[in-house]
């Protein structure tokens, strides 16, 4: 912890301070945590990045925005209970109107948890480390699946 942080917590009464790191995550699979590590890592090496302690052979899923109806479609016929949420950067999503599918931006996303997140755009999310974290944040926020949408898809782009 830094110094100006145990200085609050010390005025408060707060003598003894012990500082745990999270290594184990319960929430989200590995295949979500092997897709969200390098996005973290490459702005924050040292990043503590936890590990998953459960796979669900759910492997995350790369497409365009035009994908989006019919992932959300599929997605709800196939999940009788759950939440999706869809996150970009100005936390809209057009075309479906369903109680059990949010829209976020990546900020309100925190701390939060879903059946399905769905990434529009994720580059679009901010530069430097703020946008690695806000993209690292928004991709663990899936309990079961993740989908990256991009606009234009790298394989048309001729990446």
């Amino acid at each position: 912890m830094k110094a100006a942080g145990e200085e609050r917590l010390h005025r408060v009464g707060l003598d003894q301070i012990t500082l745990a790191s999270l290594s184990v995550n319960y929430r989200t699979p590995t295949e979500v945590m092997e897709e969200a590590e390098p996005v973290i890592r490459a702005a924050i090496p040292d990043a503590n990045v936890p590990t998953s302690i459960r796979s669900n052979g759910l492997l995350v899923k790369h497409g365009s925005i035009t994908e989006l109806g019919s992932i959300l479609g599929d997605w709800l016929e196939g999940s009788a209970d759950g939440i999706a949420c869809v996150i970009s950067a100005d936390g809209t999503v057009a075309g479906r109107a369903d109680p059990r599918i949010r829209a976020l931006t990546p900020e309100l996303s925190k701390g939060l948890e879903f059946d399905l997140v769905v990434l529009i755009d994720p580059d679009a999310f901010g530069d430097g480390i703020e946008g690695a974290v806000d993209r690292y944040v928004a991709m663990t926020r899936a309990t079961q699946q993740l989908v990256i949408l991009e606009s234009v898809s790298l394989s048309a782009a001729g990446i």
